[in-house]
């Protein structure tokens, strides 16, 4: 069912790739994974300081801790939520079960989010969305404006250009940045469809 899509996703997608990684450190018959010259995007290094490259991933106390080499003394441990770039987080799974699978699965939500997305403007003979009511944060990184840019901050409006959507969000210093949404965070985008679409 549609009302159940994005829920349904951040259970196919998050919580099972939580457990993909439970499973690898089982079957290794240790309490981490080694991990060579595989990389993946998490929210500090947005900066480009740091190279996110991974050295060791764990089953913490708190679920899955993924620890990045850095230039500190210490690995820094990072969340899957923390990883921003759903895509990198995807591509380091299916890398590690030697399987084609979370990017499928990805791919596929971008396209159908855009799709009912798309499909509630026209049917609401709309170009544009303003968000009023509420405020949802998304992450995303945007290169509408011909170069990268981070986008972080609060929705202000969802667009329709061209048959594709995009969001506006406005940044901390009031910066409006446009984004597609393949750019944003899987796990944001979701959060802010599902209470646009589906509002309880």
């Amino acid at each position: 069912m549609k009302q159940n899509f994005f829920k349904d996703f951040i259970v196919n997608f998050y919580e099972k790739i939580e457990l993909e990684f439970e499973m690898l450190i089982k079957k290794e018959k240790a309490k981490k994974l080694s991990v060579l010259n595989l990389e993946v995007d998490v929210i500090d290094y947005l900066d480009g300081t740091k190279t996110p490259i991974i050295e060791t991933i764990k089953q913490g106390d708190n679920g899955i801790e993924i620890f990045l080499k850095n230039k500190e003394e210490t690995p820094s441990a990072y969340n899957i939520e923390d990883i921003f770039h759903s895509f990198s987080l995807a591509v380091l799974v299916d890398k590690l079960i030697k399987k084609d699978k979370y990017v499928g699965i990805l791919e596929n939500f971008y396209i159908q989010s855009e799709e009912l997305i798309r499909e509630h403007l026209q049917n609401l003979n709309l170009e544009s969305l303003s968000i009023l009511d509420e405020e949802y944060e998304v992450l995303a990184i945007s290169k509408a404006s011909g170069s990268y840019k981070v986008g972080a901050g609060i929705v202000k409006d969802i667009l329709l250009q061209n048959n594709r959507v995009f969001l506006n969000i406005e940044s901390d210093n009031n910066e409006i940045i446009m984004a597609h949404i393949v750019e944003c965070s899987a796990a944001d985008l979701a959060m802010l469809l599902n209470n646009i679409l589906f509002p309880e």
